[in-house]
């Protein structure tokens, strides 16, 4: 079943694997710019986004590699989200701005993470490939977020 980010968008079934799990440390240098750094959390781990009835739960399963074992890493659902298409991606994004679009039924359980909480949702296809996005905000900390990002 092809993939539709704008089935996804409208609360839609979905399932997508990732073949790679990329998580940067993003600190804050002022309003504009911002200092990546590359983490090993989950650097040999593989991962699926799914959610199985309408409008339900996104669950995100992460196979660990490292440890030969798959766990929740988190679930949530969305409240608001925009569809935009153009020539070169078709991306579903939750907001940023009002802070109601996630509801977070389930933590995120890794350690790493300090904590933190979803802030952001993005799943999009480009150039043939789907990639995902979750920006997760350690608990009390203003400093830095994290920005996890899943390829195909």
């Amino acid at each position: 079943m092809e993939l539709s980010i704008k089935q996804i968008n409208e609360g839609g079934t979905f399932m997508a694997e990732f073949k790679k799990v990329v998580v940067e440390k993003c600190h804050y240098v002022n309003a504009v710019d911002e200092h990546v750094e590359k983490t090993c959390i989950l650097s040999h781990a593989t991962a699926s986004i799914l959610r199985v009835s309408n409008n339900g739960t996104i669950f995100i399963q992460v196979f660990d590699n490292d440890f030969g074992r798959e766990f929740p890493l988190t679930q949530f659902r969305v409240t608001t989200a925009f569809y935009h298409k153009n020539e070169r991606a078709e991306v579903s994004q939750t907001s940023m701005m009002q802070g109601n679009e996630i509801i977070e039924e389930l933590p995120i359980t890794h350690g790493g993470f300090e904590n933190g909480r979803i802030n952001m949702f993005m799943i999009s296809k480009q150039q043939g490939r789907t990639i995902a996005f979750l920006i997760v905000n350690p608990k009390n900390i203003d400093d830095y977020y994290y920005r996890i990002i899943f390829e195909s």
